[in-house]
């Protein structure tokens, strides 16, 4: 639906990282420098299709933080 957000979040899943969006996942990456940057991508494209999006992310912290836009 057009006008719906689109929230990614870069999780870490084990030994992997894992990118999901409405409780689906999108990708799973041995990064987490990857799984943002294909987050970042699925979020531009979203926006490119007229969906405000954004990507979180855990900081070294666990605590979630926003990557994208920033």
């Amino acid at each position: 639906m057009a006008g719906e957000i689109v929230e990614l979040f870069v999780l870490r899943t084990g030994d992997r990282w894992t990118v999901m969006s409405d409780g689906v996942t999108r990708g799973n990456f041995d990064y987490q420098v990857n799984a943002e940057e294909a987050a970042i991508r699925l979020a531009q494209g979203a926006k490119a299709n007229g969906r405000p999006s954004g990507v979180m992310s855990p900081d070294r912290g666990s605590q979630m933080r926003r990557v994208w836009p920033i």
